[in-house]
């Protein structure tokens, strides 16, 4: 008999949860562990390896009025798995995603917004191909101050007295940076990438940020279901890599106002826009179709700042590499505009598009889901009908 543990993620009902404070709408993740138990001719190869798919994880349910997805008379709510991946914490373990559904076991419940993602990928045209490669920026936390600081009323303890005032910090040596005075958080950072990868998720990289205590890792470039369930994942293990060092990570938008804010980066690619041009000289193959969705875009601020994160107004001011919620503007190279076109991708005449406004916050689902509907209304449906 072989035991394999499977640890059940997915988003709760947001808006008035639990977790939740001050009237942040943000879902929050929520997880539970079943343990699975198979013959080992049923689940072992000839050289005893695990051969476990996602055919072998079950639909489960969960009390959906613990989460503000069900009323106590009627809470059972489904889980329903979409996504499998290994557990680097446990032997034998592994991760799945799911999707929240009704008690019919097939109607989404309305805080499903995966399912919202599915229903807009199915007006793309395959042609098109969609892929996107998420930067997911976060803050380490003690005490409710990065680490590397101590707080406004002064050291807690007697190793924070060399610490700066979290309000009276001058950015610019922590990006990127070495050495113990310059750098917190290495450990937990390098400990979450190497269990992304380990699990079997697509890293790009990871990179000390801009504030002390803050740091990054890119998913992707992958599908939009794809990146974004990754990308859930990979907030997951970063949280429980983080219990083990009494640290809490914080994914809201602007938590010190004097620092900068913490941002979830859309890099964002279609066929068309990897286009090549065909005769030498000609650039006006994959960039035309960037700068189209990019004006396309101009015309549904509002629906993408919905789509971005709680916060948001007070992350885009203008400073601290953003450009302001109440403007939009699009550049090569620009940290200030909305949306950056890489040098390589001007330069080149194809590529991709960066759009800066997610906050680290934002649901991916929610982002690759309002970027494809851009893309439908600058005519990407009508162009292959």
């Amino acid at each position: 008999m072989t035991a394999v543990t499977v640890e059940y993620i997915w988003l709760d009902g947001g808006s008035l949860s639990p977790l939740n404070k001050g009237g942040d709408p943000t879902q929050q993740l929520r997880s539970k562990t079943k343990v699975l138990y198979f013959a080992d001719d049923d689940i072992l190869d000839d050289d005893d390896n695990l051969m476990f798919t996602m055919d072998d994880v079950p639909d489960w349910s969960f009390d959906g009025s613990s989460t503000n997805q069900a009323e106590g008379g009627n809470s059972d709510r489904y889980l329903k798995p979409v996504f499998l991946c290994g557990h680097p914490m446990r032997e034998d373990g592994f991760i799945v995603m799911c999707e929240v559904l009704m008690p019919d076991g097939e109607t989404p419940h309305v805080s499903n917004t995966r399912a919202k993602l599915r229903d807009v990928l199915d007006h793309v045209p395959t042609t098109e191909e969609p892929i996107f490669g998420l930067e997911q920026e976060y803050f380490l936390l003690q005490n409710h101050v990065p680490l590397g600081c101590h707080t406004p009323y002064g050291p807690t303890n007697p190793t924070d007295q060399f610490k700066p005032n979290v309000h009276n910090i001058t950015q610019g040596q922590y990006y990127c940076a070495v050495g113990n005075q310059n750098v917190f958080g290495r450990n937990i950072m390098n400990m979450h990438m190497d269990a992304c990868i380990q699990a079997g998720l697509l890293v790009a990289g990871t990179n000390l940020e801009v504030a002390p205590g803050q740091a990054e890792i890119q998913i992707g470039p992958l599908d939009p279901l794809m990146v974004a369930d990754q990308l859930w994942v990979a907030r997951w293990l970063l949280q429980r890599i983080a219990e083990g060092f009494d640290t809490e990570v914080s994914f809201a938008a602007k938590p010190f106002p004097n620092l900068n804010g913490s941002g979830c980066h859309a890099n964002f690619s279609t066929a068309s826009m990897r286009q090549k041009a065909t005769v030498v000289g000609d650039t006006t193959k994959g960039i035309d179709a960037i700068n189209a969705w990019c004006e396309a875009a101009r015309g549904r601020t509002h629906e993408h700042l919905a789509a971005y994160g709680y916060g948001i107004e007070a992350r885009l001011t203008g400073e601290h590499e953003t450009c302001s919620y109440q403007d939009f503007k699009y550049g090569v190279s620009d940290r200030t505009a909305s949306i950056r076109i890489p040098l390589a991708t001007a330069n080149g005449g194809c590529g991709y598009l960066e759009d800066r406004r997610p906050n680290a916050n934002a649901n991916p689902y929610d982002v690759c889901r309002v970027m494809l509907e851009t893309l439908l209304s600058a005519g990407a449906e009508a162009s292959y009908d």
